[in-house]
């Protein structure tokens, strides 16, 4: 299989995701990608990507290639690396069908199109891929299904242990595990039923030549139109089979993944699937998706455009839940790492989305997932710090913590998620439930008190140790959410401490924060007292997460001269996209698919600098103009927003990042409502 491009410069990535909202298609995530053409390689096509199953965050394959080989042109032509053009779509912003397409041109001047569906079974853990080939005139011609498999964790695992070939119930099937986890790959030819392969191979990932070549070498760069059959192996494989298709030019086919936690399992999930077909399949989708919708508030706006954002916002976020409660940041793996880890930062967020448009089950089972996920032994972190009661950066989907260091906002987040679904739901139940939860993390706010502010921390971009902006604002909320809980419980005395010590944080917020000297004048800064020397340095440079000490963390107000101060720099074309309004994390910011400060911004990041322009009287149109008009350009081929834009508002990073949804749904509730949907107690 070919690396990703080495720059890493992709102009956009994931452009849709599916999964279902219940059963066991929950346990089931794909992802869909379209290349638009990358630096040093001209790829313009579409393709199925790093599918996850059971754990949202353990790959079960890395992609799904279709091939086409004609013996006329003598050509074998791949979905990605040589489609002239590709169109990646949703059915609709409520149902997660994705249709992908992809045109094709052979040297002989024949053309052809492939037509993908996209679903994921409802009732059984399996992908179900519809696949519709037209040719411009008849040919002698093979397709090809080729799988670079990979089941792979993030943790070391040395992805596929084994994969092979098996016949079973008159299906053939390739069949490959690592450990308990298992996924087998069948395919059904609709017009004559055929579920046999026409060659198959397994082979090993790179390898060019001799017995265990891989499947690539063999289908694509050998381009015979022939598999030497291959029945098994072990290690890094790939797997390629054949549909012989003859002059045929038009054929349809099935592609079944299914999933299981052994190969029986994973086989009777594939036939299944199959047996039931894709319009049956459809149905049961397409109608649990919409009754989900029909759960929720559904859209406040009266405009086509802001509604199908909301609503794909909406299903991404529920995409992205793990049956255990967690949500994966994103289906996503820009470089070494993937952001298919849940940080509760990230958790917070959407747990506020949903609760904004009435989805209590899904914010419920978010908030369940933080208490599990809580810090409960007597642990020491690598500075020595005691983590009773707080988090770990981040975790894999099952609780384990991957990444471990102190994030304020991911402490003080969890109490005031808790406090606002009790205050939306008004459940009793929910607040003694979890009142443990918020009491061990408040006990360790309190205890990381550096006597007039919290002591130093991690900044929520993850690259700063010091006295942060937002972590402190959180951890100000925190204890001020946890105030409110312990009224209700009936515990004043630990109410009126943790409003005392907030008080006290609150008091000296712009002491520590605030710059009248920093990079672009007087404004917020990221961190004070910072562990390294940043160029430019955390402690001069302006930052977008400050906004967020207003909106949800209210802990000064819009209108603040400091934070209007902060608002008004926002603008600066140092800190903004040059040609859109989006503003970036910060000056100078580096994270971007080259490692390099490139123009561009952040659209979550604009929406917490819209929420305090318009609440401040900066901008009073600032959050209208963001739903409805700026945001319009920031958008995949499929809808969803992205983590980063470039200059242009084009998509640069990581489309399907579940905080970027979580904003965009959060403002339009706040525009409907006339304020900021979600602010933390101030008192």
């Amino acid at each position: 299989m070919h690396p990703d491009d080495a720059s890493g410069a992709r102009s956009s990535d994931k452009d849709a995701i599916v999964s279902a909202p219940l059963g066991d298609g929950t346990e089931v995530l794909a992802t869909v990608n379209s290349y638009p053409g990358v630096a040093r390689r001209d790829w313009h096509g579409a393709l199925i990507e790093e599918t996850s199953a059971f754990r949202l965050d353990v790959e079960q394959f890395y992609d799904m290639h279709v091939l086409l080989w004609d013996e006329s042109a003598g050509q074998t032509l791949d979905v990605r690396d040589d489609a002239l053009d590709s169109d990646v779509r949703y059915e609709s912003s409520r149902v997660p069908e994705v249709h992908v397409h992809n045109d094709f041109r052979f040297r002989s001047g024949a053309t052809a199109s492939l037509d993908q569906d996209v679903l994921v079974s409802v009732d059984t853990a399996a992908l179900l891929v519809r696949n519709r080939l037209q040719f411009s005139g008849p040919a002698t011609r093979t397709v090809y299904t080729l799988f670079g498999l990979g089941i792979h964790d993030g943790a070391g695992s040395d992805d596929v242990d084994e994969a092979y070939y098996r016949h079973d119930h008159g299906y053939d099937f390739v069949v490959a595990h690592d450990a308990g986890r298992y996924l087998a790959i069948a395919q059904r030819e609709t017009a004559t039923g055929q579920t046999t392969f026409d060659g198959h191979r397994v082979g090993h990932q790179g390898v060019t030549s001799g017995p265990d070549r891989s499947a690539w070498q063999d289908i694509y760069v050998e381009n015979d139109g022939q598999i030497d059959d291959s029945d098994h192996l072990r290690g890094k494989v790939d797997a390629g089979f054949g549909l012989f298709v003859g002059e045929s030019t038009d054929v349809t086919w099935l592609t079944a993944v299914g999933f299981g936690d052994s190969e029986r399992e994973a086989i009777e999930h594939a036939i299944q699937t199959l047996w039931r077909g894709y319009r049956a399949e459809r149905s049961l989708f397409t109608a649990v998706w919409e009754d989900w919708h029909e759960s929720c508030s559904g859209s406040p706006v009266d405009d086509a455009y802001a509604t199908e954002t909301y609503e794909l916002s909406l299903t991404s976020m529920k995409c992205a839940q793990d049956r255990r409660g967690g949500i994966v940041a994103g289906a996503f793996k820009p470089r070494d790492f993937a952001y298919r880890f849940v940080w509760p930062r990230d958790l917070v967020v959407v747990v506020q989305a949903f609760l904004s448009v009435g989805a209590h089950v899904e914010a419920r089972e978010a908030l369940d997932w933080l208490s599990h996920a809580q810090i409960t032994e007597d642990v020491t972190d690598s500075r020595g710090i005691d983590r009773y009661g707080s988090w770990w950066q981040n975790y894999y989907a099952n609780w384990d913590p991957h990444w471990r260091a102190l994030q304020l906002d991911q402490v003080g987040g969890p109490i005031y998620a808790h406090w606002l679904c009790w205050r939306e739901t008004g459940e009793e139940s929910l607040l003694t439930a979890y009142y443990p939860t918020s009491r061990r993390a408040a006990d360790f706010l309190l205890r990381w008190d550096d006597g007039d502010f919290p002591s130093r921390h991690q900044d929520p971009w993850e690259e700063t140790w010091g006295y942060t902006t937002a972590g402190s604002a959180a951890a100000i909320a925190g204890l001020r959410s946890m105030a409110a809980l312990a009224d209700a419980m009936g515990e004043p005395d630990y109410a009126d401490r943790c409003r005392e010590t907030a008080t006290r944080w609150a008091d000296n917020f712009d002491d520590y924060c605030f710059r009248h000297d920093g990079l672009l004048g007087a404004h917020y800064v990221t961190a004070t007292s910072p562990e390294q020397a940043d160029k430019p340095r955390a402690d001069e440079r302006p930052d977008a997460a400050a906004f967020m000490a207003y909106w949800p963390w209210n802990v000064v107000d819009a209108d603040h001269e400091p934070m209007r101060a902060t608002a008004d720099l926002a603008a600066d074309q140092s800190w903004r996209a040059d040609q859109s309004p989006c503003v970036g994390r910060y000056p100078g910011d580096d994270y971007t698919p080259t490692g390099a400060v490139e123009d561009g911004g952040w659209p979550l990041c604009e929406a917490y600098t819209d929420v305090v322009r318009w609440q401040s009287g900066v901008d009073p149109d600032a959050v209208h103009d963001h739903v409805f008009t700026h945001s319009q350009p920031w958008r995949t081929e499929a809808g969803l927003l992205p983590e980063r834009v470039d200059g242009a508002g084009r998509v640069r990073w990581n489309s399907n990042l579940q905080w970027a949804q979580a904003t965009y749904v959060l403002l339009v509730e706040s525009l409907a409502r006339g304020e900021p949907y979600g602010l933390a107690p101030r008192e």
